[in-house]
């Protein structure tokens, strides 16, 4: 992912934003197409049209408004918007699906957007603009989270995966290729090299989950800012604001924090079962 990463960012700024996601999710299709076919699954890609749709849309917009913010913000700023996903999908859980959060998580929630808002506060109104679009995106983002977690009760790995690269390619094309810009064949070879990687790193995410638990690699994800922080420093002369590094610490704090506390309640709950 943190070489997806890089690609997008040396790309981003020469093409529109949705060309990039057609062409990466039109290059995981590919790869994705024969597995169908060879393990006979094609079938099973017909399942909720309805949630996958829905599901293909926000993921579409998420994708699209990722890749347009990385073209704008620095990277780090770009991660530490991104430590408010699990704070957005408690939002909607709570709205949609009605499930009770507790004190502490609300208090990280009300911390993240705050945190957002203290880091784009001294930039110009374009740059607050872009980071309420990025917000936007987690949202979309989030949604399609929920709908694949439901949809995952009854879709295997591989179609649902099948789902997201196919149906976001259909649903970005129309788009790509009114705002199509032609690329050279570097450009082809990035462009094409971002859905390949992007389809390893979903099936590496997908083995690592099923094999180990989610509190063990909960810390690769909480400290990813170092590795995206220092892609933007040496290969794009970023260097990230004091109050980017401040909020970036702070959110980080409060995530680790509401993961040990809610670790304790889960274990005192097994116990009293027990």
């Amino acid at each position: 992912m943190l070489l997806h990463i890089l690609i997008v960012k040396i790309i981003v700024g020469d093409f529109p934003a949705i060309q990039i996601v057609f062409i990466r999710c039109l290059a995981s299709s590919i790869i994705l197409l024969p597995l169908f076919i060879t393990q006979k699954r094609l079938s099973e890609m017909n399942q909720d049209l309805g949630l996958n749709a829905l599901r293909v849309g926000f993921t579409t917009l998420a994708i699209t408004i990722n890749f347009f913010t990385i073209s704008q913000i620095q990277l780090a700023q770009v991660s530490t918007i991104g430590y408010l996903r699990p704070a957005v999908v408690s939002v909607i859980a709570w709205c949609f699906l009605g499930e009770q959060q507790s004190w502490y998580r609300w208090g990280v929630i009300a911390a993240g957007f705050a945190a957002i808002w203290l880091i784009f506060s001294p930039e110009s109104s374009f740059l607050q603009l872009v980071a309420l679009l990025a917000v936007a995106g987690m949202f979309c983002g989030s949604a399609a989270t929920i709908l694949q977690k439901h949809l995952s009760k009854t879709m295997r790995d591989l179609p649902l995966m099948g789902c997201y690269s196919i149906g976001v390619a259909i649903t970005s094309c129309p788009f790509a290729l009114y705002f199509w810009k032609p690329p050279s064949v570097e450009a082809w070879i990035l462009m094409i090299m971002t859905g390949l990687l992007a389809t390893s790193a979903q099936l590496f995410f997908i083995r690592a989950f099923r094999n180990s638990e989610a509190s063990f690699l909960a810390p690769m994800f909480y400290f990813h800012i170092i590795p995206v922080t220092a892609i933007g420093y040496f290969f794009f002369d970023e260097l990230p604001s004091k109050n980017t590094v401040i909020c970036a610490f702070c959110i980080l704090a409060s995530l680790i924090g509401l993961a040990v506390l809610e670790k304790r309640r889960s274990t005192a709950s097994q116990k009293i079962s027990k």
